[in-house]
């Protein structure tokens, strides 16, 4: 019987603590669950590009929507889900628009959108967060880690909102936007990395 009891014992102290720490696990992970403020958020990119001299061409997408998971208590747990609309694609050129929805890039009658979605964060020691996730061009899925400078937002309603800002590169031709536009009839030559730029704010809690 001493035996008995001192395993019930040993297995009280093993278990209970467990379930504390899984108790509170739980709720470090509980976030608000936001909506994306569109009026506030923007997607956009830079191109780099040359022919006899160096070009920059500037554009974004006006239609994406997503879902970001945020607790300011814990930024770690942040988690974003976002989609983007690629046929809403605007580079302030209707022959650059045409040239960026065809076949050659985004192609978007074949794939309408773009996702991204993370699976982890880390806080760095300079409070940014690196968010690692699957992103998804023309239907190619590759892993990426980006850094996301997170600030507080305007106060929506009752809940602390947040905005998720990023600047990061992307090898284009990793996801297949391999064309080669032409500009007065002459070749342009376009750098592999295209600049990505996120500023998504948080709206509603999502229902």
């Amino acid at each position: 019987m001493p035996l008995v009891r001192l395993s019930t014992s040993l297995l009280v102290a093993i278990v209970l603590p467990l379930a504390s720490s899984s108790a509170t696990g739980a709720q470090a992970e509980t976030s608000g669950v936001y909506s994306v403020n569109h009026a506030a958020s923007s997607i956009g990119f830079t191109i780099y590009g040359s022919m006899i001299f160096k070009i920059r061409r500037d554009g974004l997408f006006k239609d994406f929507s997503g879902q970001l998971s945020y607790d300011p208590a814990n930024p770690a747990g942040a988690h974003v889900d976002l989609t983007v609309y690629t046929d809403s694609i605007d580079m302030h050129d209707d022959g650059n628009n045409r040239l960026m929805k065809s076949p050659d890039f985004f192609d978007v009658a074949r794939f309408p959108t773009m996702h991204f979605s993370s699976t982890s964060t880390d806080l760095m020691s300079d409070g940014t967060l690196e968010m690692t996730g699957v992103m998804t061009i023309r239907g190619i899925t590759r892993q990426m880690t980006i850094p996301v400078h997170l600030r507080p937002g305007v106060k929506d309603g009752d809940s602390s909102s947040a905005v998720f800002e990023s600047t990061f590169p992307i090898d284009r031709m990793a996801f297949g936007l391999n064309g080669s536009p032409r500009f007065g009839g002459l070749k342009v030559s376009i750098s592999r990395n295209v600049d990505i730029h996120l500023t998504i704010a948080t709206s509603s809690i999502a229902h």
